[in-house]
């Protein structure tokens, strides 16, 4: 039994929460929060870009789209506040993010039925 005489600002509340709901995942799922290119004048070596996420770490060479140095273990040991917040965070809030959605999904089906 589907939800019938749901009203436009509920659609569009729930369709609202679904984009802030997939925006948080890529944000949480990001590779590359913070970039440092490490520059040489050295003519025999290649310049390094260090990519920082949330999760992992990343280091390429110039020219290159694989990483030389991929670090897995790396959000265990980060010590910047700043990412640690987030790494608290960004969870916290796709966790509430989706029980909004599913209060939603249910208010919006009991509001239909009972408003007959």
């Amino acid at each position: 039994m589907g939800c019938r005489d749901v009203h436009a600002a509920t659609v569009l509340a729930f369709l609202s929460g679904t984009a802030a709901l997939s925006g948080l995942i890529a944000a949480t799922l990001l590779p590359n929060w913070r970039q440092m290119r490490l520059y040489t004048f050295n003519k025999n070596e290649k310049n390094v870009t260090v990519y920082t996420g949330l999760w992992i770490k990343c280091v390429r060479f110039d020219g290159s789209k694989d990483c030389v140095i991929y670090d897995t273990e790396w959000y265990i040991a980060v010590d910047q506040l700043d990412l640690r917040v987030l790494q608290l965070a960004l969870p916290i809030s796709m966790l509430t993010t989706v029980l909004a959605l599913f209060l939603c999904l249910i208010g919006m089906c009991n509001t239909a039925f009972v408003s007959t």
